[in-house]
């Protein structure tokens, strides 16, 4: 139950602004559940001249020793409309540093540019030292065409770790194209 109270409290104090993507699912532990918060220091889309700045949340539950669920939420700020982007996923690990995720994903690009999709693709992750794992994703779909995704993470507690990443997608909703890209800051705390 406090698992769910903590979870429920961070997703709430963010979810009005998000503006982020989330890190990949990469270590799965069964019962572990992490909250994270981020910051997108630099994002820009086709659209914009001006990069924009804001924040984002996720939530992940291993549910076994191979197997994680994720629920992701971002809102992009572009001239015309926002996107809105929310993302339930499924990781499953394949090899020690090798997972597979499938996700159902809601995006909103404005009117008459919103619906469900889907999105798979891979994760990769390995140890660059005693604190910091380096990670890369790569997923495609019909909606979000085209995730790629490459950063780090570093462990500053066993429970607390702080990652910094560069994100690209592709979006594709009705005709309407958007690329959007930048770098990311954030932190995870895990329980």
């Amino acid at each position: 139950m406090k698992k769910i109270i903590v979870a429920t409290a961070v997703l709430a104090a963010f979810s009005a602004s998000a503006f982020a993507a989330a890190v990949p699912v990469t270590n799965i532990n069964a019962g572990e559940t992490k909250v994270a918060a981020e910051y997108s220091l630099s994002k820009k889309t086709a659209q914009d001249t001006k990069r924009k700045d804001g924040f984002g949340v996720s939530a992940q539950q291993g549910v076994s020793d191979n197997l994680a669920a994720q629920y992701s939420f971002n809102k992009v700020h572009r001239t015309g409309a926002d996107i809105k982007d929310h993302q339930l996923a499924g990781a499953y690990a394949v090899h020690p540093n090798i997972n597979v995720y499938g996700a159902g994903t809601y995006v909103d690009m404005g009117p008459k540019q919103s619906g469900f999709g889907y999105q798979a693709g891979v994760i990769g992750h390995t140890q660059l030292s005693d604190k910091i794992e380096g990670f890369a994703k790569v997923g495609f779909g019909n909606d979000i065409k085209g995730t790629y995704q490459v950063g780090a993470s570093y462990g500053l507690r066993p429970d607390i770790d702080l990652n910094v990443y560069y994100q690209y997608d592709q979006y594709n909703m009705n005709q309407n194209k958007t690329d959007v890209k930048g770098l990311h800051a954030g932190v995870g705390y895990s329980f």
